[in-house]
């Protein structure tokens, strides 16, 4: 090779390396952006649960109100300031003398799918059972499903137990609002004594995946000693609206203080159904202030 060869060859190198700094530069600062980059960096709190890092979410009051604070715990999957229900509270509350601390749910658990490689498949003569197309796919094992739970719970309860620093600004009740699932797994681990007792629970659409833990839900919540507000909306899941009576039934009777389930008309995928859902909250949370000052 020639000397100008090689030396062109050269220059190209060190320009390409050159050029390509930026580019470097961008994306390892893009790493480092949080999702939550569209909020005031002093809203954003990073945590460690366990080995992996979450987020907390902070609003501090407006307003000369000042109450106590909320802790927001939305479905599982979902992050701490999703659109739609949980973003509108979190900023909402703030003005009626809440303050919101919105923590980040475990991950959801995705349906198993089963693919059968080509020489699994039975071959005529073969005597092979296989599942038919009219029955439901084949689930989690009890234990898979224990260890899965088990691991959501230490994720919650391990957020949790690192809210009262993060709360200390705000001092005054606590108010524990969560949404579908993230409210059958607070229920559950607040019977199991997990979670600090707070002052007042709004549960909406609550509900648990496996039959089994739904069907227990009413007769945890009802054993649950403390005031609870349960918002339930026609397009709740299915298997909230399942256990929507048996948890009415099984509630306190004549004990205002105790329980109150409202039934909405509204869809939660409305603004409407927002606004009304926060003059619940709003209205059970001085109803529980005026008897429980």
């Amino acid at each position: 090779m020639s000397l100008i060869r090689l030396f062109s060859f050269r220059f190209i190198l060190i320009s390409f390396v050159v050029s390509a700094q930026p580019w470097l530069a961008w994306a390892e600062t893009a790493e480092k952006v949080s999702k939550y980059d569209y909020l005031p960096s002093d809203e954003v709190i990073a945590i460690d649960v366990g080995e992996q890092k979450s987020e907390v979410l902070i609003r501090p009051w407006i307003g000369k109100k000042k109450l106590g604070a909320a802790i927001m715990f939305a479905n599982t999957g979902m992050d701490a300031d999703s659109a739609g229900l949980q973003a509108f509270l979190r900023r909402n509350l703030t003005h009626t003398g809440w303050a919101t601390i919105s923590i980040t749910p475990p991950n959801s658990v995705v349906t198993p799918n089963f693919a059968t490689s080509p020489e699994e498949v039975a071959k005529a003569g073969e005597g092979k059972e296989i599942q038919k197309s009219s029955e439901p796919t084949q689930q989690f094992s009890d234990e898979t499903w224990k260890k899965i739970r088990e691991k959501q719970e230490l994720f919650v309860v391990q957020s949790m137990d690192q809210l009262d620093a993060i709360g200390k600004p705000f001092p005054g009740k606590r108010i524990l609002i969560t949404t579908a699932q993230g409210a059958g797994l607070t229920i559950s681990l607040l019977s199991k004594n997990k979670l600090p007792k707070p002052d007042i629970l709004v549960i909406i659409n609550p509900y648990m995946r496996q039959i089994d833990e739904n069907q227990a839900l009413p007769k945890l919540l009802a054993e649950l000693d403390l005031p609870v507000l349960d918002i339930q909306s026609r397009d709740g899941h299915r298997a909230s609206l399942n256990t929507v009576e048996r948890r009415r039934e099984l509630s306190p009777h004549n004990s205002p203080y105790r329980y109150s389930q409202q039934l909405m008309s509204l869809n939660l995928n409305q603004e409407t159904a927002w606004q009304v859902c926060l003059e619940l909250i709003e209205g059970f949370a001085q109803r529980i202030n005026k008897a429980y000052p």
